[in-house]
């Protein structure tokens, strides 16, 4: 698939796959994931080089990019927390997340970019694992129900990354299971002035490194970069069940090692300890391990993942946005 660069808009920062500009505790990208095209009708889609965080508010931006659709199809990226959902025709989103019972079709979900933690050691079996969250546990202030509401009214709980937060550390504490925690106060990897930053990153890999099973909840978004670094350092996701929609390549071969419960009626210590129990044996953990990075590098490392998206032709890459998500 060949792609045409829409026109940029007052000087807005470039989404990172065509800038190559990466965040904090990210994967760089080293090569552009698409083919470019010259001129529009030389492309098979139209790729708008901003988020829709920054354009979405500027109508005459959208009336452009609506223009455009009109002959090809426009491909955006709409990847913020709280997504905005710009009103384009013939257009497909890519996003990191899905609402609660949001309508899943002409958006594809793709992975965060995560720093890539396939350095840390593998775990031994032992009666007990190890379960553990480090992390930022948001106050549910009026602003983020009012955000949570717009975006998820007939879901306020599960549609609420504070709330699920709350839930799932409060059940996991009163469970007899080995979970060890450390709640921070504030969103450590946007805070780059915090003089404790790298302090915190230490910490919170070194948890990662003395953990089997660690606790993964949604945040804003619908989903977490967390469950990704889980994911690609071998360890096995808790999932509080909130209707995440999990990345387009994802399969039930990756969903055999999640470990999904509901908020409210599931036995989280039984679930729990009868996963643990099925695998029985050291060698049986170090395959799960291998496994679950394996799963990681081949289909969620983003820029590989990104690559794999442009290659296909346009009819393709339309009917993936319109194939059913895996949800948990």
């Amino acid at each position: 698939m060949k792609i045409y660069l829409a026109d940029s808009f007052r000087n807005h920062s470039k989404i990172d796959f065509i800038s190559q500009e990466v965040g904090l505790y990210q994967e760089p990208i080293r090569t552009k994931p698409f083919k470019e095209a010259k001129s529009i009708d030389l492309a098979d889609a139209i790729l708008v080089p901003h988020d829709a965080y920054h354009f979405s508010k500027y109508p005459e931006y959208l009336e452009y990019l609506n223009k455009l659709s009109k002959s090809k199809l426009v491909i955006f990226s709409d990847r913020g927390d709280f997504p905005k959902r710009p009103l384009i025709t013939n257009s497909i989103a890519l996003r990191v997340a899905i609402d609660p019972y949001e309508k899943t079709a002409n958006k594809i979900v793709i992975p965060y970019n995560i720093q890539y933690l396939s350095n840390l050691p593998k775990r031994k079996y032992q009666a007990n694992p190890q379960i553990s969250f480090m992390g930022y546990m948001p106050t549910i202030s009026p602003a983020r129900i009012l955000k949570s509401f717009r975006h998820s009214g007939a879901h306020p709980v599960i549609g609420n990354g504070a709330i699920v937060r709350r839930i799932a550390h409060k059940r996991l504490k009163t469970t007899n299971l080995n979970y060890k925690y450390t709640l921070r106060n504030t969103y450590g990897a946007l805070n780059l002035e915090d003089k404790n930053l790298s302090l915190q990153r230490k910490e919170y890999l070194a948890m990662l490194s003395n953990s089997d099973i660690v606790l993964a909840p949604r945040g804003d978004a619908n989903q977490s970069a967390r469950f990704f670094e889980i994911l690609s350092a071998g360890r096995i996701p808790l999932i509080p069940k909130s209707e995440i929609a999990l990345p387009f390549s994802a399969s039930v071969e990756l969903t055999k090692n999640l470990l999904p419960f509901g908020l409210i009626r599931d036995n989280l210590e039984i679930t729990i300890q009868e996963f643990w129990e099925s695998l029985f044996s050291n060698e049986r953990y170090i395959q799960l391990q291998d496994g679950i990075r394996d799963f990681y590098a081949s289909h969620f490392r983003f820029e590989n993942c990104i690559k794999s998206l442009f290659v296909l032709n346009t009819n393709e890459f339309i009917e993936l946005s319109q194939q059913s998500k895996i949800i948990i």
